[in-house]
């Protein structure tokens, strides 16, 4: 499998690879609420469940948006557990 680095290249090429992964840290930077949601909407710190192997495989492919999202926004795996586990809202 290729590393992101290297496909976030060959889709955009070199210059704009290094805009686009800036495109996505802007877009999340100060958007906590928004993070946070994404990231539990994406089964960031969740098992894969679902009633079947289809089920399944849609929640994997959620996680890998993530995960993609996650990549370019410079996030690691310690930033999925707090975000995740962020105090609920009250609104």
């Amino acid at each position: 499998m290729h590393s992101l680095p290297n496909i976030v290249k060959t889709l955009w090429g070199r210059r704009r690879a290094a805009r686009v992964a800036e495109d996505y840290r802007l877009a999340c930077r100060g958007r906590d609420l928004f993070v946070r949601d994404l990231a539990l909407f994406c089964n960031a710190a969740a098992p894969i469940e679902g009633n079947g192997e289809f089920e399944r495989g849609v929640e994997e492919g959620k996680r890998r948006v993530w995960l993609h999202v996650a990549r370019m926004c410079g996030l690691d795996a310690t930033d999925f557990v707090s975000i995740a586990d962020g105090e609920p809202t009250d609104d």
